[in-house]
């Protein structure tokens, strides 16, 4: 089964270049989906996938079909194809979130090292952002576990209540921003009712 990783997703209807598009990816071990229009393109489409898109399509050009992957995909990384007479198309589409941008005739050589270089800028953006996402558990241990000895000395201090207060006062402020301050929206949002939420506000003078 193809995976995200190994698996690129060409918008084309243009039997030449899906044959070039399909034997250097395969080159490189990667499998090929092929869809003909945008339409049936956006049902197909996958967050963090390489799409390969050319510039005219049955319903629409490369830009259109970018719009409509943004809108519902995140962090995908687009390769356009354009004609020759068509450059500005290729600048548009830089401008709607493209990776690059190659102008037809497409020699093999050049599209595998889009490729190489595009699966290098996945490859990248994966490990960072496995580096930052950590569960709450290691978060919180890697801020406490600094000051813990520090707060063992000294003694006489609420640590158990002082975290949770700070962490729920986080928590609180975070809703609000997220609803624009709609505080029946924040306490939906936190799974509390708006008198909980209403005397955290008073307690915390938020």
């Amino acid at each position: 089964m193809s995976t995200i990783e190994n698996e690129i997703l060409l918008v084309s209807n243009d039997q030449e270049l899906s044959l070039l598009v399909k034997e250097t990816a395969e080159a490189e071990g990667l499998s090929v989906r092929r869809k003909k229009n945008i339409q049936t393109a956006v049902r197909a489409s996958k967050d963090s996938q390489i799409v390969v898109v050319d510039c005219i399509l049955p319903d629409g050009d490369c830009v259109e079909c970018l719009q409509n992957l943004n809108t519902i995909n995140n962090d995908q990384i687009y390769i356009v194809i354009v004609d020759g007479n068509a450059r500005e198309k290729g600048i548009q589409a830089l401008r709607d979130n493209a990776f690059f941008y190659l102008i037809k005739p497409v020699k093999d050589e050049e599209l595998r090292i889009i490729l190489e270089r595009a699966l290098e800028f996945q490859k990248l953006r994966r490990e960072v952002r496995e580096f930052y996402q950590c569960n709450m558990e290691d978060f919180l241990r890697g801020k406490l576990e600094v000051y813990m000895p520090q707060i063992n000395r000294i003694g006489g201090i609420a640590l158990y209540d002082t975290v949770i207060s700070e962490v729920e006062r986080a928590l609180i402020k975070l809703a609000l921003e997220t609803t624009g301050g709609n505080r029946l929206k924040a306490s939906a949002l936190l799974g509390i009712n708006r008198n909980t939420l209403r005397a955290k506000l008073n307690k915390y003078k938020i």
